[in-house]
C-alpha cells in the first residue's frame, strides 16, 4: 500500500472555495486507492477558528518547513554555508510553502478578494517578472487587508502587498518599485539563502527564524518573539545578511523597472517618502521599513544608480489602471481623504454606493464613465453588476457579452459570468460554461476553481473535488491537491475512467513530491 508522504494540513475553505456541506456523506471509497496518511496530528485551519490569523500562520510555517521534506529531515543539521541552497530548500519546497501560506491567509479572510484588483496586481507582477533577467516564473500576488504600509515575499514567488501600501503609493511607478523589489527577493531566493546562512542551527531553529521574519510583516511583536525563540544570539548576523539582500534587490529592481518601461525613480521616491514620514522616532517606523531595513546610505546608493541612467530611458510613471485600482481599493477598505482626480473620485463614490446597496446611485455615477470608455472593465463590470442587482438583467448581460467579445478567454470575466448564473439559480448552465473554459484552458488555475464552484452548486461532488484538487495542483499546494483528489476518488464508484484519471493525477503529485514508492 502506498501512502502520500508529504505531511501538513490543507486549508479548509468556506463556500467561496468549497460547499461540501451540501453533500450528506462521501461516496464509497473504491479499494484501488491506497490510504492516505492521516493529518489529524497537524492543526487544521477552519473559518470557525477563533485564534488570530498570525497564530495559524506560525503553525503553517513551522509545520510546512519542518514536515514537508523527507522523513528525518526535521532533525537534520543544515549544510555548511556555500553549499547549494537547494540542499536546504528546493524550489519545489519553496513553492509548496508559499502556496500553503497564501491559502491559509485566504481561509482566514485576511485577503481582499476582488476580481479587478486581483487581475491588476497580478498583471503588474507578470509584466515585471517577464522583464527580469533572472529565472522567471509566474508570481502569485495577493492584497492583504491591512492598513499598514508593507509588503513581503513568501518562498516560491508568493508576494503579499498590504492595502495600506497600495493606498500610500502616489503613482504606479512607486507601487511597481516595491513589487519589483519583492520579485527580486523571490528570483534570488533570499529566504533559502538566509536558511543556508544559519550554519549549525537545526531545522527547527531555522523554521522559527523564517516564521519570525514573515510574521513580522503582520505582527511585529509576535514575529520578533518567534524569531528570538528560534535562533538565540543570531539576530545581528541575520540583520546584516538581510541588508545585503536589500541592496541586491534594489539593484535588480531598478534594472527590471527599466526593461518594463516603468520609471524606476518611483522606487526611490517612495522609500524617501516613508523615511521622511517616519522621522527620527523609531516608534513611528512604517512596517515596510522594519521588514526592509532602510537608511540614508541605501537610499543614496539607489539615487547614485539612477543618476547614472539616461533620463530619456525612464518609462511611464503612472497609468489609469493604477489610479482606478487605488480608488476602488479605497472604496472597498473604507478609506477616504485620498487625492483623486474628479473621474476617479466619482468612481470611488460609485463603488461605495454599490457596496452599501445603493445600486441606483451607483448606476447614475457609472453610466457616464462607461459611456466615455465602454471597453474599460473598471467601469463596465461594476455597472453591469449594479444593473443585474436591480433586475435589469438584459442590459447587464449585454455589457458582459461585449466585454467577453473584447477579452476572449479572460478568467476574471469567466468568474463574473459564472457567478451571475449561480446567483440566478442556473447551476447547470454555469457548470457547462466553466467546463468549456477549463477544456479550452487546462492550465488556468482560476478557471479550475470556477468550475469547482459551479460543480458544487450543480450537485456534482466528483467534479467539485477533482477541479478543486486541480486548482491546488496548479497553485503548487501539493498537500491540499492530494487531499481533494483523494476525496474526489470516493465518488468514482462504477466510473473506471474517472478512477484512472484521478489515480494518474495522484501519482503525478506523489512524483512531484519526489517520494513515490516504487
Amino acid at each position: 500500500m502506498r501512502a502520500f508522504p508529504i505531511k501538513g494540513s490543507a486549508p479548509q475553505f468556506s463556500g467561496e472555495y468549497r460547499a461540501a456541506s451540501i453533500y450528506p456523506a462521501q461516496g464509497t471509497k473504491p479499494d484501488a486507492r491506497p490510504t492516505v496518511i492521516p493529518h489529524s496530528e497537524y492543526p487544521a485551519l477552519t473559518m470557525q477558528d477563533s485564534a488570530p490569523m498570525t497564530r495559524h500562520l506560525v503553525i503553517c510555517l513551522l509545520s510546512t518547513l519542518l514536515l514537508i521534506s523527507l522523513p528525518g529531515r526535521a532533525d537534520a543539521q543544515l549544510p555548511e554555508l556555500g553549499n547549494p541552497v537547494d540542499t536546504v530548500l528546493s524550489p519545489a519546497e519553496e513553492r509548496q510553502i508559499g502556496a500553503e501560506v497564501f491559502e491559509r491567509l485566504r481561509a482566514r479572510g485576511g485577503v481582499i478578494e476582488d476580481p479587478l484588483l486581483d487581475a491588476y496586481l497580478n498583471d503588474l507582477g507578470i509584466r515585471l517578472m517577464s522583464s527580469s533577467n533572472d529565472r522567471q516564473f509566474a508570481p502569485q500576488m495577493i492584497i492583504v487587508d491591512n492598513p499598514m504600509i508593507n509588503a513581503f515575499t513568501v518562498p516560491g514567488g508568493y508576494i503579499a502587498v498590504f492595502s495600506g501600501l497600495m493606498l500610500a503609493a502616489e503613482n504606479e511607478s512607486e507601487l511597481a518599485g516595491v513589487v519589483a523589489h519583492e520579485i527580486a527577493h523571490a528570483t534570488q531566493r533570499h529566504i533559502a539563502q538566509m536558511v543556508a546562512a544559519q550554519t549549525g542551527n537545526s531545522m527547527t531553529a531555522v523554521a522559527g527564524f523564517i516564521a519570525g521574519i514573515l510574521l513580522g510583516a503582520i505582527d511585529p511583536q509576535l514575529g520578533a518573539a518567534v524569531a528570538t525563540a528560534g535562533i538565540a544570539g543570531a539576530a545581528q548576523s541575520a540583520i546584516n545578511y538581510t541588508r545585503m539582500h536589500e541592496r541586491e534587490a534594489d539593484r535588480i529592481a531598478i534594472d527590471t523597472l527599466r526593461r518594463a518601461d516603468i520609471d524606476p525613480r518611483g522606487m526611490a521616491s517612495f522609500f524617501e517618502t516613508l523615511q521622511r514620514r517616519a522621522g527620527a522616532d523609531p516608534g513611528r517606523q512604517f512596517e515596510f521599513l522594519r521588514t526592509h531595513p532602510m537608511n540614508s546610505e541605501r537610499i543614496s546608493a539607489i539615487r547614485d544608480r539612477l543618476a547614472g541612467l539616461s533620463s530619456n530611458r525612464f518609462g511611464a510613471s503612472d497609468s489609469q489602471s493604477f489610479r482606478l485600482a487605488r480608488a476602488r481599493l479605497a472604496a472597498l477598505t473604507g478609506r477616504s481623504g485620498l487625492s483623486l482626480d474628479p473621474a476617479d473620485e466619482t468612481y470611488r463614490q460609485a463603488v461605495v454606493a454599490q457596496r452599501q446597496g445603493r445600486h441606483d446611485q451607483a448606476i447614475d455615477k457609472l453610466r457616464p464613465l462607461y459611456a466615455s470608455n465602454p471597453g474599460n472593465r473598471w467601469y463596465a463590470l461594476p455597472l453591469a453588476r449594479a444593473l443585474n442587482d436591480v433586475g435589469k438583467t438584459e442590459a447587464a448581460d449585454r455589457i458582459l457579452d461585449d466585454l467577453i467579445a473584447l477579452y476572449p478567454g479572460d478568467t476574471t470575466l469567466l468568474r463574473v459570468e459564472v457567478d451571475w448564473m449561480l446567483d440566478r439559480g442556473d447551476a447547470e448552465t454555469a457548470y457547462e460554461t466553466a467546463r468549456r473554459a477549463v477544456e479550452a484552458r487546462p492550465g488556468d488555475a482560476e478557471a479550475a476553481l470556477t468550475l469547482s464552484r459551479a460543480a458544487s452548486a450543480a450537485d456534482r461532488p466528483l467534479e467539485h473535488h477533482e477541479q478543486l484538487g486541480r486548482y491546488f495542483l496548479l497553485k503548487d499546494n501539493l498537500v491540499a491537491a492530494h487531499q481533494e483528489l483523494e476525496t474526489a476518488y470516493t465518488f468514482t464508484a462504477n466510473n473506471p475512467r474517472a478512477q484512472a484519471r484521478i489515480e494518474s493525477t495522484l501519482q503525478e503529485i506523489e512524483r512531484r513530491a519526489g517520494q513515490t514508492d516504487d
